[in-house]
This record gives C-alpha cells, sequence and structure tokens, in this order.
C-alpha cells in the first residue's frame, strides 16, 4: 500500500511538470489487448516488425528473440530443441507468451519457442518485466506478443520458398556429429484480402496461411525436425463501424526427433539403440468482439481457447500422451481518446474466467491421479492510460487474480514518461508479477502459494534523423519461488529467492549512403538468497541454487550487433552475437562453468522484379558462418554453418 501511495504522489507531481508545448506524435499503436500505446510507454518495449524478420535472416524466434536486450536466449541442441529464455535473471517459465490475444503456455509456465514458425508474423512484442497488473498470471519475466497476419483491405498473396543445407561439425568425442551435411527446406504461402469490397454496410477480410518445415538436423542419427502450421482468420467490421468482429484459427504440427540411447539419454552413436521422438498438435481459436455504445466508448467480449497435446517416445517405455487445454472468457468496458483540454484518457475495466483443464490419456493411466487437473482463475482488472498534453504519459494498471486452490493476489503497475523534448524521453515505473503453480508440482502440494516477483526501472530514450539509443536500469526481485526437493513433503515448495539487476542498451546507427548498424548490450547480476536452511542447503537443485552465487544459464554480459546496407536493389547484413561466460549445472548438486561464444550470420537479397502490383526478391541467409563449435546449454552441443537461398514473391492489387 505505501507503494501505491507514493506512485500516485508521483503521478500527481508528474501532471503538473507537463508543458503546453505539444509535440507530433505518430498514432502509437496499443500492446497486446491493454491501453498501453507503444511510444508513449514507459516500460521496456522492443518492437520486431515484418520487415524486420524477413530481412534478419534468423531461421526461428529463438534467433530474433537473442536481439532483444534483457533476455538470454538458449537452445538444447539443433532446430526443434526446446529454446529457453531467461528475461532479466527470471527463469524460463516466468515468460508469458500471447500468439493473436491466446495464451500459449503450458499449464505451468513454460513455453516452446522452437514450434513457432516466423514467416507468417507481422509484429512481435517485448515488454520485459513483471507486466500482471496489465496481462495476469504468469507475467514475471516478460510478456512476449506475437501477431500473425491480419485480413487485408486489398488482395494480397505471399509465397515463399527456400532449400539449403545443415553442416556439422567434425566427428566429436562422444560422436554426436561426423561433419555431414543433411537437407533442410521451407514453404509459405499466404492469401488474404476483402470478400465483399463492393458492400457499404458490412465488410468483410480473410486471411489464409500455410508454412512447413523440414529439416534434416546436424548429426548421424535420425534428429529431423517437422513442423506445420496453418493459420486463418476473418474480421467483420458493420453497422457504420460500431460492431467489430475478428476471429483467427491456429493449427500447428510439430514433430522432434533425436537419437538416445537404451535409458533414453543421448550418447555416442555407437551406443544408440532408438531414436526418441517428441510430437506435438497446438490449437488455438479466438475471438473478438466489440460494439460502440457510445462515441468513444465500446462493449467487448473476448473468447479464446488453446490445446497442447504431446507425445513422448523412447526406446525404453513406448510412447507417453497428454493434452492441456485452456478456455478464457474475458469481459470489458473500454474508453479510448476522452479528452479535455489537458488530458487524453484510454481507460478498460474488464473481468476475465480462465478454465485449465490437463490430463493423462488412457495408454498412460497410472499418471492420471498425480497429473489430472481441473481448476479455473478469476479475475477483475482495471487500467488506464493518461496523456498530458502529448508530453507527458502515465500507464497504469491493477488486477486482482483469484485461483481455485492457491489464493488470491493484487497486482499493480505503474509506469511515467515524459517527453523533454521531440527527441528525448525520460521513463520508469513500478511492476509486480505472480504465477501460480503448475500441475506438475501442485498433485501433492495445494497448498502452494504463487511466486511472486517485483521490479523497479528507469531509462531515456533517444532518437533523431541520425541515430537512436536506449537506455534501462532496472532491479528486481523474485521470492516465493517453486522448488523439488527429493526428500520431504510434500515434493514442491516455496523455498527460493533471487534478485537481479542490471543494464540494457540498445540503438541504431544511420550513416551515409544508407549504411546502418544496430546493437544491443545487457549487463546483468543475479544472485540466490536466503539459502539458509538445510532443505535447501541438501537438496535436488543445490546445484543452481547456492547463496549469493549467480544463476544458472544467465551470462553476465551479452550484446551484438547487425551491420547492414542497401544499394539500389541489394540489401546485405552481416550480424555477429556474443554471449558471455555463465554458470551451468552438471547434475543435480554439481554446477559447471560454460564458456563464452561468439555467433555470427549472414543475410542478403536482391530485388530483381518490381513494380505497383508485386515485388520477387531471392535470397541467402547463412548462420553459424564460421562453423564454430559451441555449447549454448551444457552438454547439447549446438548446429554447425546452415546455409539456404530462396524465393520470396508478394503482390498486392
Amino acid at each position: 500500500m505505501n507503494t501505491i501511495i507514493r506512485l500516485v504522489l508521483i503521478l500527481t507531481v508528474f501532471s503538473n511538470l507537463a508543458y503546453s508545448s505539444s509535440i507530433e506524435l505518430t498514432s502509437p499503436n496499443k500492446i497486446g489487448n491493454t491501453t498501453i500505446k507503444t511510444q508513449r510507454f514507459g516500460g521496456s518495449t522492443t518492437i520486431i516488425t515484418e520487415d524486420e524478420i524477413k530481412t534478419s535472416g534468423a531461421q526461428s524466434l529463438g534467433d530474433l528473440l537473442k536481439q532483444v536486450p534483457g533476455l538470454s536466449v538458449k537452445q538444447t541442441g539443433g532446430r526443434g530443441g526446446l529454446i529457453s529464455i531467461f528475461s532479466r535473471g527470471n527463469e524460463s517459465d516466468h515468460n508469458l507468451v500471447i500468439i493473436d490475444g491466446v495464451k500459449q503456455n503450458d499449464v505451468g509456465g513454460s513455453f516452446n519457442f522452437e514450434y513457432l514458425s516466423i514467416n507468417n508474423i507481422e509484429s512481435i512484442e517485448v515488454l520485459r518485466g513483471p507486466m500482471a497488473g496489465f496481462f495476469g498470471s504468469s507475467a514475471l519475466g516478460s510478456v512476449i506478443i506475437i501477431n500473425t497476419k491480419r485480413p487485408s483491405d486489398k488482395t494480397e498473396i505471399s509465397l515463399m520458398n527456400s532449400f539449403g543445407f545443415n553442416q556439422s561439425f567434425k566427428k566429436d568425442t562422444v560422436g554426436q556429429t561426423d561433419g555431414g551435411i543433411f537437407f533442410v527446406n521451407e514453404q509459405a504461402i499466404s492469401v488474404s484480402g476483402p470478400l465483399n469490397k463492393d458492400s457499404n454496410d458490412i465488410n468483410i477480410g480473410y486471411i489464409l496461411s500455410y508454412e512447413r518445415i523440414d529439416d534434416d538436423g546436424y548429426r548421424i542419427f535420425n534428429d529431423a525436425f517437422n513442423n506445420k502450421v496453418l493459420n486463418a482468420g476473418i474480421n467483420i467490421v458493420a453497422l457504420d463501424d460500431k460492431l467489430k468482429i475478428q476471429t483467427m484459427v491456429s493449427d500447428r504440427w510439430a514433430t522432434v526427433r533425436y537419437p538416445t540411447s537404451s535409458s533414453g539419454g543421448v550418447g555416442a552413436y555407437s551406443s544408440v539403440s532408438g531414436t526418441q521422438r517428441d510430437w506435438r498438435h497446438l490449437n488455438s481459436r479466438s475471438i473478438n468482439t466489440s460494439y460502440e455504445i457510445y462515441e468513444n466508448s465500446s462493449l467487448g467480449f473476448d473468447f479464446s481457447y488453446f490445446f497442447n497435446k504431446r507425445v513422448t517416445r523412447d526406446s525404453g517405455s513406448g510412447n507417453v500422451d497428454w493434452w492441456e487445454k485452456k478456455k478464457t472468457y474475458n469481459y470489458y468496458y473500454e474508453i479510448e481518446n476522452y479528452n479535455n483540454d489537458l488530458i487524453t484518457l484510454d481507460a478498460k475495466i474488464g473481468y476475465e474466467y480462465l478454465d485449465e483443464t490437463s490430463n493423462y490419456h488412457a495408454n498412460a493411466s497410472s499418471f492420471a491421479t498425480d497429473y489430472g487437473h481441473n481448476t479455473y482463475i478469476d479475475s477483475i482488472y482495471s487500467m488506464i492510460s493518461l496523456n498530458f498534453n502529448d508530453s507527458a504519459f502515465a500507464d497504469i494498471g491493477i488486477r486482482k487474480d483469484d485461483h481455485e486452490y492457491h489464493g488470491s493476489k493484487y497486482n499493480p503497475t505503474v509506469f511515467l514518461s515524459r517527453y523533454m523534448s521531440s527527441e528525448l524521453k525520460l521513463r520508469g515505473g513500478y511492476s509486480r508479477g505472480i504465477k501460480y503453480p503448475g500441475i506438475y508440482e501442485t498433485y501433492s502440494a495445494t497448498s502452494l502459494d504463487p511466486e511472486e516477483s517485483e521490479s523497479y526501472e528507469i531509462g531515456m530514450d533517444y532518437e533523431n534523423t541520425l541515430y537512436a539509443l536506449s537506455l534501462t536500469l532496472f532491479k528486481s526481485k523474485t521470492d516465493n519461488m517453486i522448488a523439488y526437493r527429493s526428500s520431504g513433503s510434500p515434493s514442491y515448495r516455496n523455498l527460493d529467492e533471487a534478485r537481479s539487476k542490471g543494464i540494457e542498451v540498445s540503438g541504431l546507427f544511420k550513416l551515409q549512403n544508407e549504411l546502418s548498424i544496430k546493437y544491443w548490450l545487457t549487463y546483468l547480476e543475479t544472485k540466490a538468497v536466503n539459502v539458509n536452511n538445510t532443505v535447501q542447503q541438501n537438496s535436488y537443485n543445490y546445484a543452481n541454487w547456492q547463496d549469493d552465487e549467480a544463476l544458472l544459464r544467465r551470462p553476465k554480459t551479452s550484446g551484438g550487433l547487425i551491420i547492414s546496407k542497401r544499394h539500389n536493389n541489394l540489401y546485405v547484413s552481416a550480424d555477429a552475437s556474443y554471449t558471455g561466460g555463465r554458470w551451468d549445472y552438471q547434475n543435480s548438486s554439481t554446477r559447471l562453468y560454460n564458456e563464452s561464444f561468439w555467433d555470427f550470420g549472414l543475410y542478403g537479397d536482391y530485388l530483381f522484379s518490381s513494380d505497383d502490383l508485386y515485388q520477387s526478391k531471392v535470397f541467402i541467409q547463412v548462420s553459424n558462418l564460421f562453423n564454430d563449435k559451441r555449447e549454448e546449454i551444457l552438454n547439447f552441443t549446438s548446429p554447425g554453418r546452415t546455409a539456404m537461398i530462396g524465393l520470396r514473391y508478394d503482390t498486392s492489387k
């Protein structure tokens, strides 16, 4: 309560500081389903556009997110392997992922970013820090919002076809690679446009897209990755633009195979007797409706559905399969652009109900008692964005989440920003986040408290026609973290606490002759704290949690840069990223130091045909340019060089 009072006082003073000379700002888009507007937000936000995705040379979402300061992105082995993201020192299951308005984390918080293709993405919005006041449970470390392509107001067709090879390293000591070359290819098609463009009463737009990835892996064994994605959507605008309906459907099928020994572990090729397979079917559906009841105000209803089925096969126990299902109902009242002579206001108040269910299938019924799950979260929330004469801004959110078994929590979020000139913005704020326990943690511990995080940050953004700079300082703490203990009851308990602080820097130099340099840098200090009892000091995860020691897999320093050049129809970019040394674990009681590494990539495209109706370009992209051997995560050798050549065709009329 004292924190809220202090922030209210700051806001009162802040509003009096707003000066009257108006700054011309482009109309900023809202972030997700909030009242937050991108350019005016006082928090740390990175927006990755469709054009940046296409010219990045990235092959996966993980490659893109490595360019975001504050995020530590690590992958277990080759394509299809688990991608984990640690934001500002938080755990890898502390990232809330929202795709087309649907929360897509596994029940419990984890998410594998490798299952997402990047060919049909319109934008990616990354908010760093806890954001439960705006988004609810699971928003502890970051919120990553992915928007796929939307229906367009004119007919558009997009095609992409590429193929290439993965090159593994020379044969290593455990026989995982043999220096071979393995094939990879990708295709994507998207069609969108109006269904009744001549109608004045009702406008209907559609989009239909399909993507596939077929990757043979990089080892002598079958470690292939296959991914297929089908997306469809319809937009309806009627009744003089007062009624708006948007519906999106997505189906994803992903399979990753990797060699295993009879015990299920990856070993030397001479001892491998089987290939493990992890198969996923992910289905999401959403419908968003709003109706303007008065000028600048509307009532809305959102429904989303997410289904996740997973099948794991290994050479020892055969198939084990389970599923998770989430349904979300969101009712709200919203005010947009209400203004007087001093303040422009956007506000939203609503109620959200989340229903979660999960279980194993009949062929694994022995697990049903432990892992059967059916619960709900009730939430009420309000958020408000204030604009003082286009020079000072405030974004405030407060939310109460009430879990069926794990209690109620209030979470405030307050961010302030002020434009000192048309080029310089100062910003800062306070935020809290929670994550309710997952199904694998609660089957024998229904009294667990939610994990909690709170953070303070200040920063500045400067941009002119020649260069841009963003700087953020943050300090955060995470409490009530849930940890497994091999002895005692229950197995999972609220035991761990962590602290982190750091500096995030990013920017852009625009040089002569369309030459530019983009850069990012993160300095991060993390440590486990209050490890002061026998249960913690002699426990299953002792390697991870040692008092006043750094957390695992979070490098103290990381960063990178991209140098790009455009000349007539030719575009070329070269990127280099650095991951500093970091601690990792050999087993539950032993930690080892994992060495730093550099990663280099190359991208180029040539526009060989273009007019007002279409454009065609050929492109080439190379990752791990120098075929350097490294381990992003200890004991998992990363792929060698991958080179792709492709054709992209876009048309509209």
